[in-house]
């Protein structure tokens, strides 16, 4: 958290001030109390007016100077926040999609929100705090020195003994802390894929079964939170006793210089208000190293996770045009399972469209996914231009894809279309029509707004939509998979007129099934499980 802390110093060093200034204001309102009470005990009472002018005059510079210091460490949590939120989304756009897929989603969203509001809230927070305290307790001690040193000594050594309870406990602070975080993102695991099966579990009538599981999770979650709120509670109560003895047998000592004659009526209030100022913040203090260190371990975690590079950072082949695509003695399995793939050989060059057909599970979407590096394969290899294409520098750049379940976002149809790349509406509207989308082929229709997942669209509908998004990308490599599943004939027939009439790169088109006739426009064709 070390570059987070780094980027915003400028507001934790203005808390720095504006908390020195308020607790030095704090201090000397003491030390106006005891001279107030002095001079009330005397009869002065210009003096009374005088002190009571000051008394007011300097808490009014200690509120401004907290409203400054609360200011100020608004600033500090919510910058810190924003960054980690925005380090954390960097982070999960370097990911490769296959390292994304094989984790639960409801653990991105657990780290998203959950784990980086528990390390800005229980350790960045913090710092500013600790600083408020800190400096407190500097000015407050400072005071008391020069009030009467052994008044500052026996202070200062029983009301610093709670101090050492968080330390004592850190360890199992920290795995209790631990157990309650890991829950937690299994809990919202569990949560995102049932809202992910949700028509599933309607259709079998499964309510009760799931409602069962929801709560066998939800309890989990609260017993681990329990007994991590149970140990805080504990180690709170235990430094709140010995503050409180500690407190008592300090202001006995104190009094013992009232009744010896060496401390006056205000000497004994100031005394006592120092005292109490300085109790507050080693309570304080204990708190807050109690979070500090319980959360600790979990921004370590995170700090690491930033720190990831990318995969593609290990690529540094550049290749500026792909003129070749083969895969040679390729075998591949998921897992220990029996190979998918074995001894699987293609070559394809630019300016040539190949098709692979087979049966469902013979690995036509699988040796895509290998030339995309989602995968290794056990032996053989992948070339592009003849070198390893896992040294190829930005290939998943260079290459577009159509999945089998296409992937719409809310968002507008042109920016669906394009990804946010600036295209004329003219060849936009044209490939529309082409793929009988006439409905949407005017500016009017690429304006309308897509559902999240392409909800207000047929099945139909949004496979042509991603076919036109894949081909208006005009990469050097397209995958095109299962283009025909889940379209009427008539549009069948026009999406093998398009990818037929398909020119320039290379193209990989994966389907069950495909005219015959129009095979012909294909340069190559290879059936996987044959």
């Amino acid at each position: 958290m070390k570059n987070i802390i780094k980027a915003h110093l400028k507001p934790l060093a203005a808390c720095l001030v504006f908390v020195f200034v308020a607790g030095l204001a704090g201090t000397y309102v003491q030390f106006l109390k005891g001279e107030l009470l002095d001079a009330a005990l005397e009869g002065i009472s210009s003096d009374v007016f005088r002190l009571s002018a000051a008394f007011f005059a300097v808490v009014a510079v200690e509120l401004a100077a907290y409203y400054g210091y609360d200011y100020f460490r608004g600033r500090f949590s919510v910058a810190n926040k924003n960054s980690m939120r925005g380090r954390f989304f960097d982070w999960l756009l370097a990911r490769s999609p296959i390292e994304v897929m094989a984790v639960q989603q409801g653990e991105f969203v657990a780290q998203y929100t959950d784990q980086i509001d528990q390390v800005n809230d229980g350790y960045l927070d913090n710092i500013p705090l600790l600083i408020e305290i800190s400096s407190k307790a500097v000015t407050v001690s400072a005071a008391l020195f020069w009030l009467d040193y052994r008044i500052a000594v026996l202070t200062l050594f029983l009301l610093t003994m709670p101090l050492y309870v968080p330390k004592l406990i850190e360890k199992r602070l920290q795995n209790a802390k631990k157990e309650s975080i890991d829950s937690f993102q299994k809990h919202l695991g569990n949560i995102v894929e049932w809202l992910s099966g949700f028509e599933l579990i309607k259709n079998y009538s499964i309510e009760r079964v799931i409602r069962s599981k929801f709560q066998k999770s939800n309890d989990d979650v609260s017993v681990k939170l329990f007994r991590f709120k149970r140990i805080t509670y504990l180690s709170k109560t235990i430094t709140a006793l010995l503050s409180y003895m500690s407190h008592f047998i300090v202001i006995v000592a104190t009094a013992a210089l009232v009744l010896s004659g060496e401390f006056s009526a205000g000497d004994f209030f100031i005394a006592v208000g120092l005292i109490d100022q300085l109790s507050y913040p080693i309570i304080a203090i204990s708190v807050y190293l109690q979070e500090f260190l319980s959360t600790k371990p979990l921004a370590k975690k995170l700090e690491a996770l930033f720190e990831q590079t990318a995969e593609d950072g290990k690529r540094t082949l550049d290749i500026p045009n792909i003129d070749s695509v083969a895969f040679r003695h390729v075998c591949f399995g998921y897992g220990d399972a029996a190979p998918l793939l074995n001894d699987f050989s293609l070559t394809v060059n630019a300016g040539e469209k190949c098709i692979i057909t087979g049966q469902s599970g013979s690995g036509k979407s699988t040796s895509m996914n290998l030339l995309l590096g989602y995968y290794e394969p056990r032996s053989g290899e992948i070339l592009i231009n003849g070198a390893n294409a896992f040294c190829v520098k930005g290939l998943n750049e260079r290459i577009a894809i159509m999945r089998q379940d296409p992937v719409l976002f809310n968002d507008t149809l042109r920016n669906n279309l394009t990804m946010y790349r600036d295209m004329g509406d003219d060849e936009l509207i044209a490939l529309l029509q082409k793929l009988n989308l006439s409905k949407f082929a005017s500016r009017e229709g690429l304006n309308a707004i897509i559902s999240e997942g392409g909800s207000n669209l047929s099945g139909g509908e949004r496979k042509r939509i991603a076919l036109a998004r894949t081909l208006l990308r005009k990469a050097p490599i397209t995958i095109i998979d299962e283009p025909l599943a889940n379209v009427d004939s008539e549009t069948a027939e026009k999406i093998e007129d398009i990818l037929s009439e398909l020119s320039g790169g290379i193209v990989f088109v994966i389907t069950h099934h495909f005219s015959e006739d129009k095979k012909k426009a294909f340069a190559k064709e290879f059936r996987l499980g044959a």
